[in-house]
């Protein structure tokens, strides 16, 4: 199992950043309004409102502290330039044999921008280079066309559809979309 370390910094393109969350930087203060203002459209922001600002902001420091549960999210939050609150996640969760599966969501006045696409590339490039990885993937429900967008936008392509099973019945809920970014062949040799 590969634990991975924060990044040193800020990851940045000029147009979007992905920084770790924090609650000085008003992060909780920035997904308490998202609730106020109901802008938590599509779910894009985990686990809200089922638990406070503060509280997910902890469990997301306590992911990159390595003071999880397995199969934890590390989640980075994506910023704008002139923009004081985080305008969307990216998370990235440790799966089998060096596979990791990305995730994300933007907030609702901010989609259709290429934003989610910049960020989720800028992570998925970092989680490549991170020592014992072996592949990058995204998991999209089937008919999900914005999450294939960013995907695509993303570098991703499409490796294979698999069945959902319904764990009550065992019949198939809904195929899903997997697409992979593979681990750059100058990470591999490194």
């Amino acid at each position: 199992m590969t634990i991975l370390k924060a990044p040193a910094g800020t990851l940045a393109d000029g147009v979007v950043g992905l920084r770790l969350p924090s609650p000085d930087a008003g992060d909780v203060a920035t997904i308490n309004q998202y609730v106020a203002d109901e802008q938590l459209d599509g779910g894009w922001l985990p686990d809200v409102p089922l638990v406070t600002g503060e509280r997910l902001v902890k469990d997301w420091l306590d992911c990159w502290n390595g003071r999880t549960r397995n199969g934890a999210t590390f989640t980075f939050v994506v910023t704008v330039p002139d923009e004081p609150r985080f305008i969307g996640v990216v998370g990235v969760t440790e799966g089998d044999d060096g596979a990791f599966k990305m995730s994300y969501g933007t907030a609702p006045g901010w989609r259709r921008r290429g934003l989610a696409g910049r960020a989720t590339r800028l992570a998925a490039q970092w989680v490549a280079r991170q020592p014992g990885v072996r592949t990058v993937e995204v998991l999209i429900n089937q008919g999900d066309r914005a999450s294939e967008r960013v995907a695509v936008n993303a570098g991703f392509v499409l490796a294979d559809t698999m069945p959902q099973s319904d764990p009550v019945t065992g019949g198939t809920v809904q195929l899903q979309l997997r697409y992979i970014m593979d681990r750059p062949a100058a990470a591999r040799s490194s």
